[in-house]
């Protein structure tokens, strides 16, 4: 579906890093539009659609993935149910097992895994299971040691998919732990807010090498100012702050 792809000519982007800065209105009347429809005809023919709780154009696509990936768009009620029942912060499981009328959070889970969904340690919550899944009865039986009668890394499973994110993760770790960044990728932020000059006094040697980073790395220094101010806060007491702010609520 090559025609769906969003079309990123020189007015596009314009259009998109206004919408930084700017409401639509505002962005419109800038670009001589005659009205904020206007400017939404035009980004249509280049696929892509006004997201009003981002405040920002999106690829037309990306909103049709988010409902097929949605499970609330096609799954039964009931796993609804315990999908919408997690995404409450803190929820005890063995509470949202009662409410659904089984008897135990384990009768729960095999539930949601016979329907296709496992969970996911890192969203806290049941997701579709992706890929091939194989039954339980091709898999082999599990051996019992003949002195002790126990399965061999009997009590592991429980922190299998602690193991299973961390291995995700790797790469986030490993930098974690070095605390070098070794993927050459240079974080830009886009923040709300106007552009205003600030006056900040430094050591001259960071100042030096500030503009040869600039200059090397073909970064601005506002770029390397603010990456690294919301770096510093989210590190140092202001994760929250930030995090709200970079979804410009």
């Amino acid at each position: 579906m090559s025609d769906q792809q969003p079309i990123y000519d020189a007015k596009v982007k314009k259009v998109l890093e206004m919408l930084k800065f700017k409401d639509r209105d505002e962005v419109a009347e800038e670009l001589k539009y005659k009205n904020w429809r206007s400017l939404d005809m035009y980004m249509r023919r280049k696929n892509f659609t006004f997201d009003t709780r981002e405040g920002q154009y999106i690829p037309a696509h990306t909103r049709v993935e988010k409902l097929n990936r949605d499970p609330k768009n096609y799954a039964s009620a009931k796993v609804v149910s315990i999908i919408t029942a997690f995404e409450e912060a803190d929820i005890d499981p063995k509470l949202v097992a009662k409410q659904e009328g089984f008897k135990e959070h384990k009768e729960m889970a095999e539930y949601m895994k016979n329907k296709g969904f496992e969970w996911n340690v890192y969203k806290n919550n049941y997701v579709k299971v992706v890929g091939k899944v194989d039954d339980a009865d091709d898999r082999p039986p599990e051996t019992v040691t003949k002195t002790e009668g126990k399965k061999p890394y009997e009590g592991i499973e429980e922190y299998l998919p602690f193991i299973r994110f961390l291995y995700e993760k790797r790469d986030d770790v490993y930098q974690l732990l070095s605390g070098t960044k070794e993927d050459g990728k240079i974080p830009r932020y886009a923040l709300p807010g106007l552009v205003r000059t600030k006056a900040i006094y430094m050591s001259d040697m960071i100042a030096k090498l500030t503009g040869e980073f600039s200059r090397e790395k073909n970064v601005t220094q506002r770029e390397i100012m603010e990456a690294a101010l919301v770096e510093y806060l989210q590190k140092y007491g202001f994760k929250r702050e930030i995090e709200a702010l970079l979804k410009n609520q």
